[in-house]
């Protein structure tokens, strides 16, 4: 508690010795960048630069390269300008000394972009990031963010059906990866794998995965990695720009539609947005799947100001609202149902379509606020950010009326401080401040005993990232220290109030290098330490969940002939079963080829996680409605490691294809058992046609295969009527082997094969894809509805985009 206090005063300490220290102004500043043009990426030669309002300026050379020196001030307006192409304006300041123009033909619909200094959001260039610009994000802008992330390799899903789809990074999900939306911790009930982050992906501009354990920067959690995803950037000096899209999908008969807006003026801008859609019941190849529809609203809006030379203040809100169906054939109340569930060939319940959304469903609500400013100094940068995010989340079950099983609303403020130091000595770096409260609070009118018990936690995090450039070497070195404490209240099932405190801290470290090679490749190696506290779930959970019963690590006790008791009066604590933080040791190497028609990218990596907290099953349990499994939450030691594979060749001008595939293997080291719901190996290859049609502009051809294996690696399996067969004759199927288990063995592999075509005349663009050609029947091993349905057939897709 005495370090916590003292470090505010040592952040501000530090800053003030060199706040004073800055040189004076002089006419040494440059602009230098690159000019391209915005199809071919080709260099764009002898392209004016001129600065606004001075008599200054210089052409591009025969590299599209371009310099301006012994500038006096910190920020010019500059206008680029090339017969046969548009103007493209650009506010400049010295945070980002180089620039990327990208000047569109006069022919095409599309506008020049200018892209500023690739500076890794991680400030961690050897970890190993991959990321999907606003072009490519356009293709998956329909899908969950979720899906959108996992065109990267390495990075699959799992799912409660198509509506709940949550991102795996190297095997580990929910709590263990963190989701950075715009700047800010993405703050949900994160502990429920039916818990999907609320973020609209067709309002994301930018999205970054980073794949190494990113703990010293964003905080506990990242033992995988880490998504960073930005909204369109409100830059200024630039005219009304925005875009209006519709969408239409056959599977499902829904319709969607989106709506930008953003413009620039010399001091200020200011950005807009929305979205809706609107789903039916989603359709597997032979049959409906009833209670699959969804409805989806949300807008955003922000504002950026730049008052001063050196300062930028922004301010961004946005609201997401979901209502979405769980399939209504996956709700069984006792093992006889769940047998029927099973071994139904067509899910039970099933119905006609309707947009109808019934039970069982999720409600959920997410609102965002944040405030930043930014200090720019010659040599230094200050950051300031304070973000409010309200979670409101209620879950329905299948129960008489319309009151939620689960009615929680999670409050969260934080406050970061970075700052970019000044050189010292060959050392440049950052320093950083991160603080931020939550409450959690069950809602009342739920009638039933709370899942969660409620809770107000604080955390506080300081951490130290340099570089050191040595040559064509970087070397990197960040350490962090992070403290969190919760009060946690909560209530037994005979309305006995429990209480506890809880309070954990440790420290991190990362270590790595990144060496540029003569032949233009790239070697990037990573060592990092990452933690992450048991959530308030693991300890306290109590009873159903989605489809089984489970008890936190404080609520149950094992007696000496190992037979599992679950706890309904009185709570367990510290002193009765000690629960230790999930520390991680993760190393990720990346070898990259950059060749002139030729790119790869291939990282190995391993990850070691000690006291890996898990489910595992613990027996059976008589309930009202008959004899359910139930599960208990423990801890063991874990591995992971695996290799992704990207590679991009450019055959000519008219054809581009691309392989990716990954491989994960993991493992309970203590029981030397498999885990559950692990993602198989999976391997695609994509071919892009570009043919060239007069008036067509961005004309593509693509067509995709992609090979998901069965999986392999996976615990015993247990069948429903292996669980009826020792019900009936007192058989205790767990006591001498509490190992995890299935209860059905892996789907076999699947091939799944997409379509798409997309083009631009003049301001209209427009893509038409087919997913699922062969309208093949299959089931994802990490989707929860595998149990009861196949996934979904062929969809047809046609989206219509109006460039403003």
């Amino acid at each position: 508690m005495r370090l916590q206090r003292y470090i505010p005063l040592l952040f501000l300490s530090l800053f003030s010795l060199t706040m004073n220290a800055q040189d004076k102004v002089e006419c040494s500043n440059i602009i230098e960048g690159k000019v391209y043009d915005l199809e071919t990426k080709e260099p764009l030669p002898f392209v004016n630069v001129q600065i606004i309002g001075e008599a200054i300026g210089t052409v591009s050379d025969e590299n599209g390269y371009f310099i301006i020196k012994e500038l006096c001030k910190k920020e010019y307006d500059l206008v680029f300008s090339f017969v046969g192409y548009k103007l493209a304006r650009h506010h400049h300041d010295f945070h980002h000394p180089f620039v990327e123009i990208y000047l569109a033909s006069d022919e095409v619909m599309l506008q020049s972009v200018v892209v500023e200094a690739k500076a890794s959001k991680t400030d961690l260039s050897s970890t190993s990031s991959q990321v999907l610009t606003s072009k490519e994000l356009e293709a998956v802008s329909s899908e969950s963010l979720a899906e959108a992330a996992s065109r990267i390799s390495g990075v699959n899903t799992i799912s409660t059906g198509q509506n709940v789809v949550k991102p795996i990074i190297h095997g580990l999900h929910s709590n263990r990866i963190l989701i950075i939306n715009n700047g800010l911790r993405h703050e949900f009930q994160n502990w429920g794998i039916d818990h999907a982050p609320e973020i609209d992906p067709s309002l994301v501009d930018r999205l970054e995965v980073v794949k190494g354990a990113a703990t010293v920067r964003f905080g506990p959690d990242a033992l995988g990695g880490a998504i960073l995803i930005d909204p369109p950037a409100m830059e200024l000096s630039t005219p009304l720009s925005g875009k209006v899209n519709l969408v239409g999908k056959s599977n499902g008969q829904s319709y969607e539609s989106t709506l930008e807006l953003k413009k620039g003026f010399k001091w200020w801008s200011v950005l807009a947005g929305g979205s809706y859609v609107k789903q039916g019941d989603l359709q597997a190849p032979d049959y409906n799947l009833s209670n699959t529809g969804k409805e989806e609203k949300s807008y955003y809006g922000g504002f950026r100001i730049h008052p001063f030379a050196h300062v930028d203040v922004e301010g961004y809100f946005s609201h997401y609202d979901q209502n979405l169906g769980i399939l209504r054939g996956s709700v069984f109340s006792n093992l006889d149902d769940l047998k029927l569930a099973i071994d139904s060939d067509v899910p039970l319940f099933t119905e006609d379509f309707t947009y109808d959304i019934q039970q069982p469903r999720q409600d959920i609500q997410h609102d965002l606020y944040k405030l930043s400013a930014r200090y720019l100094g010659k040599t230094h940068a200050l950051n300031v950010q304070y973000g409010y995010q309200i979670n409101s989340r209620r879950e329905f079950g299948v129960r008489k009326g319309d009151a939620p099983n689960i009615d929680l609303e999670l409050v969260t403020e934080s406050l970061d401080l970075d700052w970019r130091h000044p050189k010292v000595g060959p050392f440049s770096g950052k320093i950083g401040l991160q603080l931020s409260k939550q409450a959690n609070d069950n809602q009342p009118g739920t009638a039933t005993v709370p899942f969660v018990p409620n809770y107000d936690s604080k955390r506080a995090g300081v951490y130290l990232i340099e570089s050191l450039a040595a040559g064509s070497t970087t070397f990197e070195l960040g350490f962090r220290y992070d403290y969190m404490d919760a009060q946690i209240t909560g209530r037994e099932p005979d309305n006995t109030i429990y209480r506890n405190n809880i309070l954990y801290e440790n420290i991190t470290a990362t270590l790595g290098f990144k060496k540029d090679m003569q032949s233009g490749n790239t070697f990037r190696s990573n060592f990092g330490t990452a933690w992450r506290p048991p959530n308030v779930a693991e300890l306290y959970r109590f009873g159903q969940h989605s489809f089984f019963l489970e008890y936190g690590l404080w609520r149950y006790t094992i007696n000496e002939d190992y037979d599992f008791v679950s706890t309904t009066q009185g709570i367990l604590d510290e002193n009765d079963r000690a629960v230790p933080p999930e520390v991680g040791y993760k190393w990720i190497n990346t070898y990259e080829v950059n060749k002139e028609n030729f790119r790869a990218e291939v990282t190995g990596y391993v990850n070691y996680i000690k006291n890996y907290i898990y489910s595992k099953p613990a027996g059976l349990t008589r309930t009202p409605r008959g004899y359910f499994v139930y599960f208990i939450y423990d801890q063991t030691d874990a591995l992971f490691w695996g290799i992704d594979l990207t590679t991009e060749w450019t055959h000519s001008d008219l054809f581009t294809s691309g392989i990716r595939g990954s491989y994960l293997w993991s493992k309970q080291i203590e029981e030397n058992d498999n885990f559950a719901g692990q993602p198989p190996a999976k391997l695609s290859y994509e071919m892009n046609f570009l043919p060239k049609i007069k008036g067509l502009n961005n004309h593509s051809l693509k067509l995709y295969l992609g090979y998901t294996f069965k999986q392999y690696q996976h615990p015993r399996i247990l069948t429903v009527d292996e669980f009826l067969y020792a019900n009936q004759n007192g058989v205790d199927r767990f006591k001498d082997d509490a190992s995890d288990f299935d209860l059905l063995p892996p789907p076999d592999g699947y091939l799944m094969s997409n379509f798409s075509w997309s083009a631009d005349w003049k301001k209209i663009g427009w893509r038409f894809q087919v997913k699922n050609i062969f309208n093949v029947s299959y089931r994802n091993y990490t989707d929860r509805l595998r149990y009861f349905a196949d996934d979904l057939g062929r969809n047809f897709i046609l989206s219509l985009t109006y460039h403003i």
